[in-house]
C-alpha cells in the first residue's frame, strides 16, 4: 500500500471537516488509513487556522502529546531555543505518520510562550522510533526524541499559536467519530452478512441486537455530520458539540463490535472471526482517542450546568 498517496487522496487539503468526515464513516474503511488521514489532517487543519497554505504531496504528522503531560498544552516540556536558528529539545509520543511524514509540525514553549515549527524527520538531533501497539501500527505512529535539532518557526510565538493548536484537538474529536462511525458500520456490515449466510437472520435475538447498534450508528453518524457542518460553517469549534459526537460515535462503535462479537459467538475467535477481532481491537482504541470518554462527559456536563446556572 502506498500510504502517502492513499491518504493525500482521501483526505484531501482537509480544509473543510464534513468530505473527510464522510470519507472516514463509510463502510470499509481501513483502520490505519483512517488513523494516518486523522493525524495528517490534525497538523493540516491547525497550518489553516494561522492562514498557511498546506502543499498537496507532503504528508504531515502533529507532534504534541508528550510522555508525562499528555496532550495538556499548558503542560508541555518540550522547549525551543529561539534566534535566528530555532532548536528544539524534548519528547512526543504517539504521533501519528511521524515514521514516514515529509515534515512534523512539533508544539512547544519558547520563553514560557506557545509555539510551533516544522521539523524535518531526517535532521540532527531527531530520533523517531515506531512504539509497541497493537493497533494501528501502519499508521507510522511513533515516540520522537528532539536533543536540539534544528526547527523552522511556523508563526510567531504566543497566544495565537495555543488557540489554533487547542482548536485542532477539539476538531480531531470529530474525525476520531468519523471514524468510529466507519468501523462500527464495517464490523455490523460483517455480522448482517454471517447472520444471512448461517442461517440465524431469521431470529430477533439476532436482528434486534444488530438493529440496535445500527440505530446508535446512525444517530451518532448523524451528530458527526452536524458537528463537522458547525464547523465548517462557524470556523470554530463547539467543544460540548465535538465532545458529544466523540462520545456518542465510539458508545455505538462499540456497541456494534459487540452486536458482532455475539452474532458469530464462538466462530469471532476462530479463522473466520479474524477481522471481526482486528476490527473490535481498533475500535476499543479509539476510546481514549483525543480524551477518554469521562473527559467527554465531564465537558458536556459542565456545559449543562453553566447552561442551567446562567
Amino acid at each position: 500500500m502506498n500510504v502517502r498517496s492513499n491518504v493525500l487522496n482521501m483526505a484531501g487539503n482537509c480544509e473543510k471537516l464534513l468530505p473527510v468526515s464522510e470519507k472516514l464513516a463509510s463502510i470499509g474503511v481501513d483502520p490505519c488509513t483512517g488513523m494516518s488521514i486523522i493525524g495528517h489532517c490534525a497538523a493540516a487543519r491547525i497550518l489553516h487556522s494561522l492562514g498557511i497554505e498546506v502543499a498537496q504531496n507532503r504528508l504531515l504528522a502533529a507532534a504534541i502529546t508528550e510522555p508525562q503531560g499528555g496532550s495538556d498544552l499548558r503542560g508541555v516540556r518540550t522547549v525551543f531555543a529561539g534566534g535566528e536558528d530555532w532548536r528544539v529539545t524534548g519528547a512526543k509520543v504517539f504521533a501519528t505518520n511521524a515514521l514516514y511524514a515529509d515534515s512534523i509540525i512539533v508544539y512547544g514553549l519558547l520563553n514560557g510562550e506557545a509555539a510551533l515549527a516544522y521539523v524535518e524527520p531526517g535532521s540532527v538531533g531527531v530520533r523517531i522510533e515506531p512504539m509497541e501497539l497493537t493497533v494501528y501500527k501502519c499508521s507510522g505512529i511513533a515516540s520522537i526524541a528532539f536533543d536540539s535539532a534544528p526547527a523552522s518557526p511556523i508563526d510567531k510565538p504566543g497566544r495565537r499559536i495555543y488557540r489554533s493548536v487547542l482548536q485542532g484537538l477539539a476538531e480531531n474529536r470529530v474525525l476520531v467519530a468519523a471514524l468510529a462511525v466507519g468501523l462500527g458500520r464495517t464490523i455490523l456490515d460483517r455480522a448482517v452478512e454471517w447472520a444471512i449466510e448461517r442461517g440465524v437472520a431469521k431470529y430477533q435475538a439476532v436482528t434486534h441486537r444488530i438493529a440496535r447498534a445500527h440505530a446508535l450508528l446512525e444517530a451518532a453518524a448523524a451528530m458527526v455530520s452536524k458537528t463537522a457542518e458547525t464547523i465548517d460553517r462557524e470556523g470554530l469549534s463547539d467543544w460540548t458539540l465535538t465532545s458529544i459526537a466523540k462520545y456518542t460515535a465510539t458508545e455505538a462503535a462499540v456497541e456494534a463490535a459487540r452486536a458482532a462479537r455475539r452474532t458469530l459467538g464462538g466462530h469471532t475467535y476462530s479463522r473466520v472471526g479474524e477481522e471481526i477481532v482486528s476490527l473490535q481491537h481498533h475500535i476499543h482504541a479509539l476510546e481514549p482517542a483525543e480524551g477518554t470518554q469521562d473527559i467527554q462527559l465531564e465537558i458536556i456536563a459542565r456545559t449543562i450546568l453553566q447552561k442551567k446556572r446562567a
